[in-house]
């Protein structure tokens, strides 16, 4: 009896040894897990916080002629809360994509601004020999998309399609 009495006292002990550190494990996961949902909540709140929109009038978007290939050029407004990377971005123009090496930027203001900052115009124009088809009062479909600069660590992408006609 006495014996019986021990081995229990022993597998009690034993029990609450291995549950204890089960208990460490668990709350060590429990703390990575919220981590990790903290950064995911972070990342979605400042994917939400970003915006880019078509600025001017889209039944007048200009094209110019005059170079081998011919040239479109819009405006784009970043009309999030945080800046964009002018560099970083993909223009689609018809569905076409137009390679880097064929946009060109600018940002507009006076003083000519250093960063693509909330409520900043960014001027783009795009040069493909496949414009040289388009005519006056051609309706296309312009899609932009580009990358933020980096925000706490995160960065993340806003996008527009806008449907414009042009005009030489």
């Amino acid at each position: 009896m006495a014996d019986g009495g021990a081995s229990a006292y022993i597998m009690l002990i034993s029990a609450l040894l291995v549950s204890s550190s089960a208990s460490v494990v668990l709350i060590q996961e429990w703390s990575s897990t919220s981590r990790v949902i903290q950064d995911q909540q972070r990342g979605l709140q400042i994917t939400e916080e970003l915006g880019i929109d078509f600025a001017g009038d889209p039944m007048n978007v200009n094209i110019d002629r005059t170079g081998t290939d011919h040239e479109i050029t819009f405006y784009v407004m970043n009309v999030g809360e945080h800046p964009m990377d002018e560099t970083q971005m993909e223009v689609l123009i018809d569905g076409l994509s137009i390679a880097s090496t064929s946009i060109t930027t600018s940002l507009m203001g006076t003083p000519t601004p250093t960063e693509w900052n909330p409520n900043g115009l960014l001027e783009i124009s795009v040069s493909d020999n496949a414009f040289n088809s388009y005519v006056d009062d051609t309706d296309i479909s312009i899609f932009v998309t580009a990358r933020s600069e980096p925000v706490a660590g995160f960065t993340s992408s806003a996008s527009f399609a806008e449907e414009v006609r042009l005009n030489g």
